[in-house]
């Protein structure tokens, strides 16, 4: 199980990312949650299987919206924790 909280620069807010962002999770099986932050950068955190967890990172490199442009982002590995589902929060 892989496991990280992904921050991710670039034009990403107001643009849908989030909820393309969920839309994908769900489909890829991934769980966690992603949010806005005050930068204007989202973060994801994520978990699953190695093989959707890295699938789901090259998706969201090429962003999961056409009107987000993705500049960069970065993972950083985190412990597993019991998620059910994925979510968006504020």
């Amino acid at each position: 199980m892989e496991s990280a909280i992904i921050s991710i620069h670039g034009r990403v807010q107001g643009v849908g990312f989030r909820w393309t962002t969920a839309h994908l999770a769900n489909r890829m099986h991934i769980v966690g949650w992603v949010k806005n932050e005050i930068d204007g950068s989202v973060t994801v955190r994520a978990q699953a299987d190695e093989t959707s967890f890295n699938a789901f990172i090259e998706a969201l490199k090429h962003s999961p919206t056409p009107y987000a442009k993705v500049s960069h982002l970065t993972v950083t590995p985190k412990n597993v924790e019991d998620f059910k589902k994925f979510t968006i929060t504020d």
